[in-house]
């Protein structure tokens, strides 16, 4: 048997096909990372805070909220700018990274602050929300429309 020439040209296009794909995968995954300026612990959330990733800028976040950025891809550049308690503007730039299996990350903005050269896991971290909400079962789920008239 032989093996012709577009035996082999079908089989680079397959594999190149497949790169592609696994590429784009690598590309186009997106991460929520959550801006937290909370209390954390014993350091007290920031009046004011500006976060810039990777060139977007961002709103200004104040004490005790939360914003989110969705990125894309796993490399990005962050830039936090606040004012410190004697009026001067500092700003921290970090280059992260995150995991390609986080789908949601923290980023408290009071520990960056406060640490700026500490290691990311301490202020980058895992996030998983505790929002899951499921009825008892043993509830019984009223469907007529006429159930409220029996209340009265």
């Amino acid at each position: 048997m032989k093996i012709g020439r577009s035996f082999y040209i079908r089989i680079a296009a397959i594999i190149l096909v497949i790169l592609l794909g696994v590429l784009m995968f690598f590309i186009g995954k997106q991460h929520t990372i959550l801006l937290d300026n909370n209390k954390v612990g014993d350091i007290r959330a920031l009046d004011e805070v500006t976060v810039t990733i990777d060139g977007v800028e961002g709103l200004p976040i104040y004490s005790r909220m939360r914003d989110q950025a969705i990125v894309t891809g796993q490399g990005h550049k962050l830039a936090v700018t606040y004012v410190d308690s004697s009026w001067e503007e500092h700003t921290i730039e970090r280059e992260i990274k995150i995991p390609l299996s986080e789908n949601m990350v923290i980023l408290y903005l009071p520990y960056l602050v406060e640490n700026p050269d500490s290691p990311q896991e301490e202020w980058l971290q895992h996030f998983e929300s505790q929002a899951i909400v499921s009825a008892p079962a043993d509830d019984e789920v009223v469907t007529s429309d006429d159930a409220m008239l029996m209340d009265f």
